[in-house]
């Protein structure tokens, strides 16, 4: 069983910078799908990089296979797919989000998730992520959102 909810506690108490992306910003933002992981996109500062390695060492996670990690640094423009207590939590890089990380934020919405608050991707900012990597299942949810919104953003009238 998946406890996101206390995997983002853990990001929140962390006082990790992060906002959330792929499967739940995508239920988030109205589609209708399942999702086994959080992807959370980080701020790529010394200062966050230190607390996020810091929660990986507390969560003792693994590879999501369960494997003992070769690293916990994150590189940049890179994802680091983890199995902890809670659930699978892929950590992505800044560098992989449509624009700089703190105008993401800026315009991310915190919404409820399980209970606990977490700043989701605009839905513009969503879109253009799934756009930009061209993966079936990506595909698939700009579908999925399109029927949620009736079109997306950038779609011609």
């Amino acid at each position: 069983m998946n406890d996101f909810a206390s995997a983002l506690r853990d990001l929140n108490d962390a006082q990790i910078r992060y906002v959330i992306v792929g499967g739940l910003a995508v239920i988030r933002h109205g589609a209708v799908r399942a999702t086994k992981d959080i992807d959370a996109a980080v701020a790529m500062d010394a200062e966050n990089l230190s607390r996020l390695d810091a929660l990986v060492g507390r969560w003792a996670a693994t590879n999501p296979d369960g494997t003992p990690l070769r690293t916990k640094e994150l590189p940049a423009g890179g994802v680091l797919a983890l199995r902890t207590r809670h659930c699978l939590v892929d950590i992505l890089s800044a560098q992989l989000l449509p624009a700089p990380f703190d105008d993401v934020l800026a315009r991310s919405d915190v919404k409820r998730i399980d209970g606990v608050k977490a700043p989701i991707c605009s839905f513009a900012d969503l879109v253009a992520m799934k756009r930009a990597t061209g993966r079936g299942s990506d595909e698939l949810d700009l579908e999925r959102l399109s029927e949620a919104h009736g079109g997306l953003p950038g779609d011609p009238p």
